[in-house]
């Protein structure tokens, strides 16, 4: 097991002697959503955030506050459009991230927490990527949401179309029957009695639906779910105007097929609401709850989603002549299908250098051949549409010497 920046069984030790006190309020902790997760290849060094990395794999933890109680916890899912594999984890998903204050953000000097995972999986890979994984960490401490994600792809694991669990079939290769005896004669085109084992499948109490958006909560009902069991739906928002639960009743019968739950014509939707984030959702009839942060802004009348771009560098870095800065990885939320562009500082104004490579939820930021000395800015920026408001990052400065 890779050694921690603290001990987690130290940490037990001091819960067992009663020394485990709540986070306190430290002077190097800033107000807000503070940490950032970062997930790299085997390289401890690295320093890296990659959204392509084989099933062996590091997940560092940078600028979380400090307190004996901020302790991170680990959950793996399988995501689509690999959602239908299986999924196991080799790996401590409780890492203590606390031992000292948010200083250092995102630099190797605010590390807090590094583990190894190792994940397995039954099912079929996407054929060019591989598995697709969502992270979720929930660490406290944050004056925003605990929770963070990161989806990625995994490749260059051993997976299997079956269950490795399953020993298969297990007819004793030594069976003595006389082999002059025809065995069972019954008509091999004869059904027989058994029922088809599709009618008695039981129902999937665990289906999942999509995350919710700005405008409303989709879901899609299976066609075989029991009646009885799909009248309900709640949907939970934290808003410029406090906390907002809106429960979306059915009272003439039961939701069913592609439903879509919107907040704000709800009847009990607040006035004056601006802005607001949608953090958890229950659906009735499955015992899968989202959980989660989508970030909103109403413009216009209208909801839109706040455009979100993690983990671009913004430090300053120094490469010779001929050669570029180093390739950046980072996380898209809300970007939509808008593209994220490479910009350049020119004589005071920024313009378009090429249109990054996305797959929507991650991108690898590559930057020019510098062959000039001297001092250069970027920035990604995405546009703003119809449904998201776009976002533009801090500059990332490179000299050339």
């Amino acid at each position: 097991m890779r050694t921690r920046l603290a001990s987690l069984a130290a940490l037990a030790g001091l819960a067992t002697a009663g020394l485990l006190a709540p986070t306190a309020a430290f002077a190097g902790n800033p107000a807000g959503n503070n940490g950032t997760v970062k997930i790299d290849g085997t390289d401890a060094d690295a320093n890296e955030n990659n959204p392509h990395v084989g099933c062996t794999f590091i997940v560092e933890w940078y600028g979380f506050d400090k307190g004996s109680d901020i302790i991170s916890n680990v959950t793996f899912e399988s995501w689509a459009p690999t959602a239908d594999a299986t999924l196991s984890v080799d790996g401590q998903t409780k890492v203590f991230v606390g031992a000292d204050d948010a200083s250092g953000g995102g630099s190797p000097a605010g590390l807090d927490g590094r583990e190894t995972y190792t994940l397995h999986f039954v099912g079929t890979p996407q054929a060019q990527q591989g598995f697709h994984v969502k992270m979720t960490v929930n660490t406290p401490g944050s004056n925003g949401a605990d929770k963070k994600s990161k989806v990625f792809w995994v490749q260059g694991c051993d997976d299997t179309t079956t269950d490795p669990t399953d020993p298969g079939d297990t007819t004793d290769p030594g069976d003595t029957t006389d082999p002059t005896d025809p065995g069972d004669t019954t008509d091999p085109t004869d059904p027989g009695t058994p029922t088809d084992p599709g009618t008695t499948k039981p129902f999937d109490w665990d289906w999942t639906y999509a995350d919710p958006g700005c405008a409303a909560l989709g879901v899609d009902y299976p066609a075989d779910i029991p009646d009885g069991q799909a009248n309900d739906v709640n949907v939970r928002l934290e808003t410029n105007v406090g906390q907002v639960n809106l429960n979306f009743h059915n009272n003439t019968g039961f939701w069913s097929g592609n439903t879509d739950f919107g907040y704000l014509t709800h009847p009990s939707w607040p006035a004056g609401v601006t802005s607001y984030r949608v953090v958890w959702t229950q659906v009735g009839g499955t015992n899968y709850h989202w959980q989660g942060s989508v970030e909103c802004t109403i413009v216009d009348g209208k909801p839109v989603g706040r455009t979100v771009i993690s983990d671009f560098r913004t430090a300053t870095v120094s490469v010779p002549r001929g050669s570029s800065a180093p390739t950046d990885n980072v996380v898209l939320e809300q970007a939509d299908d808008a593209p994220v562009i490479l910009q350049t500082l020119v004589a005071g104004r920024w313009v378009d250098v090429k249109t990054v490579v996305t797959d929507a939820v991650d991108a690898r930021v590559t930057f020019p051949k510098q062959t000039r000395k001297g001092t250069f800015q970027y920035r990604l920026s995405v546009p703003s549409n119809s449904g998201i408001t776009g976002t533009t990052t801090k500059a990332f400065t490179v000299k050339v010497f």
